[in-house]
């Protein structure tokens, strides 16, 4: 997958990010209004910051790691497991998402199931940077 797909699918699951959390505002009648708004709020800036913080990792590195071999070597390395570290938390947070709604009878809680896919598709951009290098 190359970067301009990673965009591409950030963007599609963005809406679709939106749409659900739009529909969570509407069907949830557990919390009052504010509750939902606030929920709708971290809903979509939690789907946006974890991309933004690991896609956006690679270009806050780059001039460090640049000195000299070792930060360049060690760096790298760090950033590979941190990447693999991402890429295995959204697979686990998708398990444990729907496992919660499932077990607890409270299906509403799906509604965040597009914050690990930001979280995936973060981390898949820092991997592919890393790669490219």
């Amino acid at each position: 997958m190359t970067k301009s797909d990673i965009k591409k699918y950030y963007r599609i699951i963005g809406y679709v990010n939106l749409v659900l959390s739009i529909l969570y505002l509407i069907i949830s009648r557990e919390n009052e209004l504010t509750e939902r708004i606030f929920a709708v709020i971290a809903i979509n800036v939690g789907y946006h910051m974890l991309y933004i913080f690991y896609a956006g990792i690679y270009n806050g590195t780059t001039r460090f790691r640049k000195k000299n071999n070792f930060n360049r070597n060690t760096g790298g390395m760090m950033l590979r497991i941190f990447a693999m570290f991402g890429m295995l938390a959204s697979f686990f947070l998708i398990y444990v998402f729907i496992s919660n709604a499932i077990s607890l009878n409270e299906y509403y809680r799906l509604f965040t199931i597009c914050i690990p896919f930001g979280l995936f598709l973060g981390s898949y951009s820092l991997w592919t940077d890393l790669k490219e290098e």
